[in-house]
């Protein structure tokens, strides 16, 4: 990373079509929540080259900070965007780190940094908005979602070129209630909704916010899958049989190539019409102070 920070106040969010040449340019600043242990223990590679894989990014081209495992905030944003990841946390715990993760993800808004936030930190970012996040009256949802836009997303650049109704991954407990319409940063949109409401947020013109996990592939769930079986067939989400969870993970492997595609094309959009218009020309400036 560069000694500089990004000013993303003055850049102009709106109206940009730029090629995705922007991959060659755009840095990344990769928020993870979640610890690294669990994920080796289950023979699954680094976050960071999830989100390196479904954003076609180099992953040095991506600068990672695993909040939960005790890494730093840095003290200035030298990124052209945030990505949030998902975690086994909830975003209500009082714990040191969720504070200032909070309190980081608020400043970058007030800086106009574009922002991108998944499951956890999705839940968080909605709190800071003044939603309310708590455990879904629904249950646990797990695997696959289909998921449905509503008008706003729709016209939401963020979905362009996705059908009204699409199939997702999707791993969570938690889930988003009593959403404000405005916010300290400006209106608060539903785009998309699943068995619950409020699936996908717009918070105002720079972030955007997903309960369902665009990085995971069926690898990844199945990987989960294997870990929880006991507690989802509990759960009611598994069957108790071999031949059921043999039945879920065929459905995972059918459902992979056509999720991985649309969830590409999410985060073209995202780069395209949230992080090409803040590329250039960037001024220098510190997150705080």
């Amino acid at each position: 990373m560069t000694a500089h920070a990004i000013d993303h106040r003055a850049a102009r969010l709106t109206g940009a079509r730029r090629p995705l040449h922007v991959r060659q340019r755009c840095r990344l600043l990769f928020l993870n929540m979640q610890e690294q242990a669990p994920l080796r223990e289950m023979g699954l590679t680094p976050y960071r080259d999830w989100i390196a894989e479904v954003t076609r990014l180099d992953p040095d081209q991506i600068h990672c900070v695993n909040v939960a495992d005790g890494e730093a905030l840095p003290d200035t944003i030298e990124a052209h965007g945030i990505i949030g990841s998902g975690s086994g946390h909830s975003s209500y715990e009082e714990l040191p780190w969720i504070r200032r993760t909070k309190e980081f993800l608020a400043t970058a808004q007030r800086r106009g940094v574009p922002e991108l936030h998944i499951c956890w930190s999705h839940q968080a970012k909605a709190e800071i908005a003044g939603a309310l996040s708590k455990v879904g009256h629904q249950g646990r949802r797990f695997g696959i979602e289909r998921l449905t836009l509503t008008p706003a997303g729709r016209r939401d650049p963020l979905f362009r070129g996705l059908p009204d109704a699409f199939d997702t991954f999707t791993s969570h407990v938690d889930v988003v209630y009593d959403v404000p319409a405005v916010s300290e940063f400006g209106p608060v949109t539903e785009l998309a909704y699943g068995a619950y409401r409020n699936e996908a947020l717009a918070i105002g013109a720079t972030a955007r916010t997903l309960q369902f996990h665009p990085e995971m592939t069926a690898g990844v769930v199945a990987a989960l899958a294997k870990v929880r079986r006991r507690q989802l067939v509990a759960e009611g989400q598994l069957g108790p049989s071999d031949a059921d969870y043999a039945a879920f993970l065929e459905s995972l492997d059918w459902a992979d190539a056509q999720i991985r595609a649309r969830m590409r094309t999410l985060l073209d959009n995202w780069m395209r019409y949230y992080i090409a218009p803040v590329l250039s020309p960037p001024a220098i400036g510190a997150l705080h102070g």
